[in-house]
């Protein structure tokens, strides 16, 4: 599944969820966003924020962070790092790493343990099992954990 199909499916969807999605951002925040963090914004993110500009969950109290606001919380002794989504008022986070800013690749993070690394892939599994649903991202992290050992 890549990141059309997951926003097809989110709009498609939407009136069945307590999501509300955030207006979509413009080229030039994109361009300002990529200045901030001095890197090229993987196009799966852009196409993301130009559909909305990132969502939130009453249900999992999880967003999906703005452009803006993740500005605000960059990390900068971690350049090439930035955190995406929120739960809980930023009670748990999950961090982008960029690992080759030139080719667009990254690698999503919660808590040091690697997800994935594709945004469509995060995405769907909150849209289908949420936070803390059996195949949810918090369980994911465990999973992700158990492989590595």
């Amino acid at each position: 599944m890549d990141i059309h199909e997951v926003l097809s499916t989110l709009k498609a969807n939407l009136p069945q969820t307590d999501i509300t999605l955030y207006p979509g951002t413009s080229e030039q925040l994109i361009r300002q966003f990529e200045q901030e963090i001095n890197s090229v914004l993987p196009t799966d993110f852009k196409t993301f924020y130009s559909f909305c500009n990132g969502f939130e969950s009453k249900k999992d109290m999880f967003r999906m962070i703005p452009l803006e606001e993740i500005v605000d919380w960059k990390q900068r002794e971690k350049p090439q790092q930035f955190y995406v989504a929120e739960y809980l008022t930023y009670c748990d986070m999950w961090e982008v790493e960029l690992t080759n800013p030139l080719s667009g690749t990254y690698r999503i993070h919660n808590m040091d343990v690697t997800l994935t690394d594709s945004l469509a892939v995060f995405l769907n599994r909150f849209l289908q099992d949420g936070v803390f649903g059996d195949k949810g991202l918090h369980n994911w992290c465990e999973e992700a954990r158990q492989l590595r050992n």
